[in-house]
């Protein structure tokens, strides 16, 4: 869905500010060159600190949420536009101190790992295996278990072709750099979403999806043992408007603020 930014979105996520699943969408995962195996703490292949996803929210069906909703929206946009540490943990730590939202149920911490015994089982030309991609992403949604997730970001076949064959040239450059016994990760993709509440989902829900390119060698003398794969990582927290906050608003305070959300979409 292809919207216009209004006020809100431009200052709590910048100019030029993209659904994540048109970031997703549009990454050059080709550029395997970006990636520097010997340093896991840079060159993160796809990283977005914080994307939003809107779901089924658009400038009509926002005039249908309730002023709760609107009020939970304007106040967690004006949080994140003051926000300086776009760090998950600072993000999290915003959205968990905000005092006119609050956490709903307990939050999704999820962790999955898929092995593999060769170095072959991931192509490395950048054209991975039919196969190996459709395990992959079923091994990619059981990692998330979130249908909404996976549809916000559009993380289908082509794209898994493209992060298994990242992941596999990374694990190439992993290899390289192999001696005796030595486990090494690198990130392949690290994104934060705040997904909006609409209809259908009447909270926020913040979440992280975090990929890494996995190796463990052993040699022994002469013999080798290769371990490689995808280590994925899920976290979620959903937040809903804290009422017994809202409803000591000021009517004025009150009011300004449904406006602001009114205006969300230019």
């Amino acid at each position: 869905m292809s919207v216009v930014a209004g006020p809100l979105l431009l200052a709590a996520f910048g100019p030029g500010v993209k659904e994540i699943a048109d970031i997703i969408s549009l990454f050059d995962f080709s550029g395997s060159i970006q990636v520097d195996v010997r340093d896991e703490k840079k060159n993160v292949y796809l990283h977005e600190d914080l994307a939003p996803s809107y779901g089924a929210l658009t400038s009509n069906t926002l005039k249908n949420l309730d002023d709760e909703l609107k009020i939970m929206i304007t106040a967690t946009m004006k949080k994140l536009a003051k926000q300086t540490d776009r760090s998950w943990e600072g993000i999290l730590s915003t959205m968990m101190q905000n005092p006119l939202i609050q956490p709903e149920g307990q939050p999704t911490v999820r962790s999955e790992m898929l092995l593999k015994d060769s170095v072959n089982d991931f192509k490395f030309d950048g054209s991975p295996d039919a196969s190996i991609v459709h395990e992959v992403q079923a091994w990619f949604q059981k990692l998330i278990g979130d249908e909404d997730v996976l549809r916000s970001t559009k993380i289908d076949l082509p794209v898994m072709a493209k992060i298994v064959a990242q992941t596999g040239a990374t694990i190439t450059g992993i290899l390289s750099m192999l001696s005796k016994h030595e486990v090494h990760s690198k990130s392949v993709v690290d994104i934060g979403v705040l997904r909006f509440p609409d209809i259908d989902h009447p909270h926020f829900k913040l979440y992280r999806i975090q990929l890494n390119a996995w190796s463990d060698c052993t040699r022994h003398l002469f013999h080798q043992v290769d371990k490689n794969g995808i280590a994925g990582t899920f976290n979620s927290y959903n937040f809903v408007p804290r009422k017994s906050v809202m409803k000591d608003m000021a009517d004025k305070a009150h009011k300004a603020a449904v406006d602001e959300a009114n205006q969300l979409f230019a």
